[in-house]
């Protein structure tokens, strides 16, 4: 068992398994279980990982014994028989492409010292993490299709800015996102009633996350975003 640990620590870990310690880190921050220097050092720390050894002493105190820890090699699943029953929801919207759930879907990105523009996206995952630690995030959804109608944002970051482009029928509840000595602006969102619900998530430090939608009377800003 100590030698299938010791190769599990020199294991080299992916920006999957970095993201997935940033988030758990980013949570810890919110409940109050890490300072405000803490979880600048770990998230630094955590970014700059090579392997699940420098990874894992990060989380070990902030998470239980059982489970087990988040820190593991990341695999892709096995493909499994098809069965009857319900499937992963897709909402389309005007002009959005055909998407096939779980595809290719986009599940985040972070700009640390730096910009992050994903451009057109074809596929949203049900659940995307975004971090901007003294950069800029640029996320347009306009065109894309969504795994399923309850689609979680995670972000997290310091003196950064999160901006998000919209299309109709997208409801935006930032009633979960904790802002620290910065701003949070959603301006010209239609929702609709069977449309998708975009829950915003996290903590932001000295920052901004703002989210457009086609109402927004930034009318030039909105139709101009990726440029």
């Amino acid at each position: 068992m100590s030698s299938e640990h010791n190769r599990l620590q020199e294991l080299r870990c992916a920006d999957q398994d970095r993201e997935l310690v940033a988030q758990l880190l980013n949570n810890a921050y919110a409940d109050g279980r890490l300072t405000f220097d803490e979880h600048a050092d770990r998230i630094a720390k955590a970014y700059d990982a090579k392997t699940f050894g420098e990874l894992t002493p990060l989380t070990t105190d902030l998470v239980a014994p059982q489970p087990r820890p988040v820190v593991q090699p990341y695999s892709a699943p096995s493909p499994q028989p098809m069965e009857p029953g319900p499937v992963p929801v897709v909402q389309q919207f005007a002009a959005a492409p055909p998407a096939v759930a779980g595809i290719d879907a986009f599940t985040g990105g972070n700009a640390i010292m730096s910009t992050l523009k994903p451009g057109q996206l074809h596929t949203i995952a049900s659940n995307v993490t975004l971090n901007a630690w003294l950069g800029e995030v640029k996320l347009d959804l306009v065109g894309a299709a969504f795994e399923s109608r309850e689609t979680t944002l995670n972000v997290g970051g310091l003196m950064g800015e999160i901006s998000i482009r919209v299309p109709e029928g997208i409801d935006v509840d930032t009633s979960r996102l904790t802002m620290v000595l910065g701003e949070t602006k959603v301006d010209g969102t239609v929702p609709h009633p069977d449309g998708v619900r975009l829950r915003v998530v996290g903590t932001f430090v000295m920052g901004e996350v703002n989210v457009l939608g086609p109402e927004t009377a930034r009318a030039r800003k909105y139709q101009r975003f990726n440029r």
